[in-house]
């Protein structure tokens, strides 16, 4: 890594005389230098389109960042970055679609996701749920494609996303079947 100049730590003008703190000052500068090359670039690594490869999966980790495995290299950087957006709408059917669309690429008019939600808040005062409330998500996707891989995706994509105390079922229609 190229070291730039050392450059003494900044002192107050009364020391600007007292050579011995100059010299205490210059020689905790050099020492911080490297410290302080790594902390500029630090924004390079954690950011997923600048990253090294090294760090791709150390991000994916920390964001909670959903991979499928396989993913080359640039799936998984955009998975990282729409991380944040993802965290912020889990276990909505907003969130769901979003990662559907941005990250598996089942987009319209090719892909169709329904998302049959039960959704709703209940309270103490509502009448009881319905019993046996389920998610159903619905993914229509076009002829040739792997139906056992789409489910199996779709599955993994719905687990992420359905809220903990409801069940859910995935079905996976292949036009022209």
């Amino acid at each position: 890594m190229p070291t730039s100049p050392t450059r003494p730590l900044p002192l107050p003008a009364v020391y600007g005389r007292d050579t011995v703190a100059q010299a205490f000052a210059a020689a905790i500068g050099e020492v911080m230098a490297p410290a302080e090359e790594r902390l500029d670039g630090l924004d390079a690594v954690l950011d997923p389109w600048r990253a090294p490869p090294a760090f791709l999966d150390w991000l994916v980790r920390i964001t909670g960042a959903r991979v499928e495995p396989g993913w080359p290299e640039v799936r998984r950087r955009e998975a990282v970055d729409l991380a944040a957006r993802l965290a912020a709408y889990r276990g909505t059917p907003y969130g769901l679609s979003l990662e559907a669309r941005e990250i598996l690429r089942w987009v319209p008019p090719e892909y169709t996701l329904v998302v049959d939600d039960p959704g709703l808040v209940f309270t103490d005062s509502d009448p009881a749920p319905r019993a046996g409330r389920m998610l159903t998500v619905t993914l229509t996707a076009p002829a040739g494609q792997d139906r056992r891989a789409l489910e199996s995706r779709l599955t993994r994509l719905v687990r992420a996303h359905c809220p903990a105390h409801l069940s859910f079922k995935v079905v996976v229609i292949i036009a022209g079947s």
